[in-house]
């Protein structure tokens, strides 16, 4: 089959939803299809890029941006010329995305699958406004244009309201996990001393971007907990990994409670050192709240992938990946009492932290890309035979 994935970022930027693509992409390629990837320039790359015989890459320009909304009329222009595929896969969220690729998929009589990797929808007033409404006017009206809807996981999907026409075109398939990348052999000796840490300190890592769309990644709340868990481990410190516009607030944030010594901001990194940074670390902590597109994220698999256990927010899609007591724990959203507590018993006690993160890396290798891309060639395979 020939398939247009259709997405508003890729690499080289970074992000879930991002490296998804990616890692999709190349393997419904080893299975023998043909891909195009449509997106956006935003990290002015190189417009077009052949990866191999059977994949291509189109970045067009962009006209207009605010936050994660896009507009490009080459995107859309390319889009509607697009007649030779077989499928398109568009990725959600990418707001207008789904109207306009809905409106080439029937110009061009082609099967139109979409994956829903989340919705944010925090932010400034503006944006909490104008994203809401879009997210609800796309479930209520837009995505009954859909052939198929794919969500990574199943709890997520049922937090959220579809209509009854909509959610019978509901697909599950779950992603896959860059298990020979991240491994627990990573033990980040390099990255411990770059930072001036000790071998044996205690370290706490958040991972995640940082622009200012992304408040619903919870970092202030991990800030808030931190003299609480100084108070059970007084030699933790805690990493943060990630740059954008929430950055400057939160360096002022942790310096008025007095913690600076012992937050560590590192801003951005990149994808090829992140198996460093998780190796250096103890334990991961993704503190995000509810307004975000926390659907499967791509950090929780990582860490696991790394042997390292996980604290992290109960929320749908994360309570599916995180096994409470098993591979990590799950704490309220927003409760920095309760992510401190959590926190601190994965670092001390009585070797329940260590014994998590190693189950944490046998759950997480029964998540592979070569599956994720056989449960989607199946998806599209129906499509385009019926």
């Amino acid at each position: 089959m020939k398939i247009l994935q259709i997405t508003p970022f890729y690499p080289p930027s970074l992000g879930g939803v991002q490296f998804f693509v990616q890692r999709l992409s190349q393997s419904l390629v080893r299975r023998g299809h043909e891909v195009d990837v449509l997106t956006v320039n935003t990290e002015h790359a190189r417009p077009y890029e052949r990866c191999s015989d059977a994949m291509t890459v189109r970045r067009c320009s962009l006209d207009v941006s605010y936050h994660r909304g896009l507009v490009s009329r080459e995107l859309c222009l390319w889009l509607m010329r697009a007649a030779s595929h077989d499928v398109y896969h568009v990725h959600v969220p990418f707001p207008m995305g789904v109207e306009i690729t809905m409106a080439a998929s029937r110009r061009n009589r082609t099967p139109l699958v979409a994956t829903h990797h989340g919705q944010g929808i925090q932010g400034d007033p503006l944006y909490t406004f104008v994203a809401g409404s879009y997210s609800l006017l796309s479930r209520a009206i837009s995505f009954r244009g859909l052939d198929r809807l794919v969500f990574l996981t199943r709890s997520y999907a049922d937090s959220l309201w579809l209509p009854g026409a909509v959610r019978r075109r509901v697909e599950i398939v779950p992603t896959g996990a860059d298990v020979a990348r991240f491994s627990p052999d990573r033990i980040g000796t390099e990255v411990r001393e770059r930072h001036g840490l000790g071998p044996e300190a205690p370290l706490v890592l958040f991972v995640g971007s940082l622009a200012t769309g992304n408040r619903y990644k919870g970092v202030d709340t991990l800030i808030e907990a931190v003299p609480t868990i100084m108070r059970r481990v007084p030699s933790v410190r805690v990493m943060i990994v990630g740059g954008g516009g929430l950055l400057p607030g939160l360096k002022m944030q942790a310096r008025k409670l007095g913690v600076d010594g012992t937050v560590v901001f590192v801003g951005a990194v990149e994808n090829e050192r992140l198996p460093e940074y998780y190796g250096a670390s103890d334990v991961f902590v993704l503190p995000s709240v509810p307004g975000g597109p926390e659907n499967s994220p791509l950090v929780l698999f990582e860490a696991m992938a790394s042997g390292k256990p996980v604290v992290a927010s109960r929320l749908p899609g994360v309570c599916e990946i995180v096994r409470h007591g098993e591979t990590g724990l799950l704490v309220s959203p927003g409760e920095p009492d309760e992510l401190a507590a959590g926190v601190a018993r994965l670092l001390t006690g009585d070797g329940f932290g260590p014994r998590a993160g190693l189950r944490a890396r046998s759950v997480v290798e029964q998540y592979s890309w070569d599956d994720c891309a056989t449960n989607m060639e199946g998806i599209y395979r129906e499509l385009v035979d019926r």
